[in-house]
């Protein structure tokens, strides 16, 4: 089918993200799709956790060798430090094992799939739009100075789930990038669980539905270029709540 790109969480790593969806990764194997987990190219300590919200995942657990980040926010420069460094790993990155169809990130790694959906010609400039982004528990950045990646806003279409006990991303701050993405392209699910990639069936089952639901709209879109195709595939997807 083809080929997807994961993105991790802060503290985590690619092998550790494989591990933590790994009911998703083989559902949509068995779908014909693989999976790439890059790791970020940022080593991570306890003090470099800047973020109230980000520290709490800190919290009880020890910091090791597989702790990394898309960048590091910095409270009183205002700036996430590192994000440059990450635009330059995935661009190579998507060189070499792309190109991919869509992408899934769960919290820092959903925001940077998010920013990525709107970046992903300039970053890999021979990479064509993705045609699906899934992210679980993302944020849009709050700082001023990326306020170019959202404007206009993000076209892909976006499947943005939410954990309704989610303590470290709360369902507002998704809100922010939600509201980042066009409204007719989006698509919201929230499971009754808190920060994690759900495992559930009816979860896994909504994940996969959509993705092959929005992939054939797409694949529909490029061969006959009928924008009401479009909109009438969009429209057994769903658009708000589904």
């Amino acid at each position: 089918m083809g080929k997807i790109l994961f993105l991790h969480g802060y503290t985590q790593s690619g092998s550790l993200f494989s591990k933590k969806s790994a009911a998703l990764r083989k559902a949509l194997q068995k779908l014909g799709f693989t999976a790439s987990y890059p790791t970020a190219p940022i080593k991570l300590a306890l003090p470099d956790s800047a973020d109230p919200e980000e520290r709490a995942q800190l919290e009880g657990q020890g910091i090791d060798d597989e702790s990394c980040g898309w960048w590091v926010k910095d409270e009183e420069k205002r700036e996430y430090v590192g994000l440059d460094k990450t635009w330059a790993y995935l661009a190579e990155y998507i060189k070499e094992e792309g190109p991919f169809d869509g992408t899934v990130g769960f919290s820092q790694g959903a925001a940077l799939a998010g920013m990525l959906c709107s970046q992903i010609t300039k970053i890999a400039p021979d990479h064509p739009p993705f045609k699906f982004a899934v992210l679980y528990s993302g944020f849009r950045s709050p700082l001023p100075q990326h306020n170019y990646i959202y404007n206009p806003l993000i076209s892909t279409p976006t499947l943005h789930i939410l954990g309704s006990l989610d303590t470290v991303v709360s369902e507002q701050r998704s809100k922010t990038l939600i509201d980042a993405c066009e409204k007719d392209m989006r698509a919201i699910y929230t499971h009754p669980g808190g920060h994690f990639v759900p495992s559930s069936k009816n979860s896994l089952n909504t994940v996969t539905g959509w993705i092959l639901t929005t992939m054939k709209a797409s694949d529909a879109k490029a061969t006959t270029g009928d924008e009401d195709g479009w909109e009438s595939d969009f429209d057994n997807i769903g658009r708000g709540d589904i």
